[in-house]
């Protein structure tokens, strides 16, 4: 499977300094951890990542009723209880007789749509294409944007128009090679939200979601961690991370020449820590994008990838390796070569 093009939607951005929040101390836990800004959309998941699929297919000939499936991903709350996103996009496109997968998998859903697309893309007849989708909006009725670990959520969508490996083009591709995920259930509490669903439908009169327990203080309360047992914790966030990228790595077959890491935005120590220990220099990732992009959940990945090869950043020839951990307690990894066409 390969990616033809990537289209992404960011909205309004905000600057963490304007941000008026009861407290403060955890503001200034997240401009340590570098976020400058983040951004928000006013309209609806389906209209964003309806703009970002425009533009992906902009300039590219491709056509709607040449779209043969339609694979999308979310973080954050849908639009509507049991709306199906994917077709959401496919009726913003007048997409009729379609395949579509929907996926709630928090920021892992940015690595588990290529699993399903590289199956369907495989089969593709031949002039068709498929559309990756991920999108963040966060609902602030719901969730704080400002209390998850030490992350600003930003709101944001991107779509990447995909063809079979036969598909021809003189233009530099993404070809993907390889992918693999993993999840340690007993964690799946860990950053669900309260009110909305069927155990607790309404939200309480006067409810603020930024008075909800924060971050590793939740954590704490949840799973009555002592300080040793978050220590354990977030060692095995960060050992999961580098074995699920290394057993990806090993279905490529090859050694990856100096590869560019494409992490989850979720701090600016993290990622840096993780380069270290998968013997990565910084540069060589999209650690410089997290002040400007805030944690755009799922899409984190798509987009920093389109960012940096709009910057040159990445070359063709380039292996690149996008990693994320999400809420189930989800880790994945997938692998991509940046070919010259």
């Amino acid at each position: 499977m390969k990616i033809l093009s990537i289209g992404y939607h960011l909205s309004q951005p905000r600057s963490i300094k304007e941000v008026e929040h009861p407290n403060k101390m955890q503001i200034e836990t997240i401009q340590y951890a570098g976020y400058n800004q983040f951004w928000v959309e006013p309209n609806s998941a389906r209209e964003m990542a309806s703009i970002a699929a425009h533009k992906a297919l902009s300039g590219t000939g491709i056509q709607t009723e040449d779209i043969n499936f339609i694979i999308a991903g979310q973080s954050g709350v849908p639009d509507y209880i049991g709306i199906d996103f994917s077709c959401q996009v496919g009726a913003e496109l007048q997409c009729s007789d379609i395949r579509t997968v929907n996926l709630v998998e928090g920021c892992g859903s940015g690595i588990s749509t290529w699993f399903h697309a590289a199956s369907l893309a495989s089969t593709l007849p031949s002039g068709k294409v498929g559309l990756v989708v991920v999108a963040q909006r966060v609902s602030e009725a719901h969730q704080d944007r400002f209390g998850v670990m030490n992350a600003i959520l930003s709101d944001g969508a991107v779509v990447a128009v995909v063809a079979s490996d036969d598909w021809q083009t003189s233009s530099p591709t993404l070809h993907y090679l390889a992918g693999d995920d993993m999840s340690d259930c007993r964690y799946v509490d860990m950053m669900r939200i309260e009110y909305g669903g069927g155990c607790q439908p309404v939200l309480p009169e006067g409810y603020d979601a930024r008075h909800d327990k924060l971050g590793r203080e939740r954590i704490m309360d949840i799973y009555q961690f002592t300080p040793d047992d978050l220590n354990a914790f977030l060692a095995l966030r960060q050992d999961n991370t580098i074995k699920i990228i290394k057993r990806a790595m090993a279905q490529v077959g090859r050694p990856l020449n100096s590869p560019f890491l494409l992490q989850t935005l979720e701090g600016v120590q993290s990622i840096k820590d993780l380069c270290r220990r998968m013997d990565i220099v910084s540069e060589r990732s999209n650690l410089n994008l997290l002040p400007e992009l805030g944690h755009v959940g799922c899409t984190d990945l798509l987009i920093s990838l389109k960012m940096l090869i709009d910057k040159r950043d990445i070359q063709p020839g380039d292996d690149i390796i996008m990693s994320t951990i999400s809420s189930g307690l989800k880790w994945g990894a997938a692998i991509f070569h940046y070919d010259r066409g």
